[in-house]
């Protein structure tokens, strides 16, 4: 659980305080301890009887927290991509444009991890379908060659014929 905490929310865990451990007491100590650092910043603190629950691997207990995770992280994700598109919306000044594409500038500014996990998702995807595209121009073009040469082989045998006749 730490593990996928830290994908969405990498400044809130720290994976070095959650030992692997298959003892109930241990594992009590590492949700006791996730629920406290981590699950209660992101307003979703679970109570000690669902942390036994979930330590003690009784079926269905961690579905629950899951899907609360689950709901948790496409709400944030939500709000954090809305937070991207609406400076636009607030009117942002063309100086503060031009200071946000200073490089030195842009070196030190940070974006939440979510939005750029889907920008560079975004990039990626774009990026193969320029492939994907390039391939295809490769693939036509040596068709054109193709025709252009069986072209020109029609071309010299039809002038053959016509000396001929």
């Amino acid at each position: 659980m730490a593990e996928l905490l830290k994908q969405y929310y990498p400044r809130h865990v720290d994976l070095h305080n959650y030992s692997p451990s298959s003892s109930i007491s241990k594992k009590l100590d590492n949700w006791r301890t996730l629920n406290r650092k981590v699950l209660t910043k992101i307003d979703m603190k679970l109570s000690d009887d669902v942390i036994y629950q979930i330590a003690s691997a009784q079926s269905k207990a961690i579905d629950s927290v899951l899907i609360k995770l689950r709901s948790r992280i496409l709400k944030d994700c939500n709000d954090e991509r809305r937070s991207l598109y609406t400076a636009s919306d607030l009117g942002i000044s063309n100086s503060e444009v031009d200071s946000v594409l200073d490089l030195d500038e842009v070196q030190n500014k940070k974006i939440p991890r979510p939005a750029f996990l889907k920008l560079k998702q975004e990039l990626q995807e774009k990026n193969d379908m320029v492939a994907m595209l390039g391939e295809k121009i490769f693939h036509l073009e040596s068709l054109i060659k193709l025709k252009d040469q069986r072209i020109a082989d029609l071309s010299a045998q039809l002038t053959r014929l016509n000396k001929l006749s």
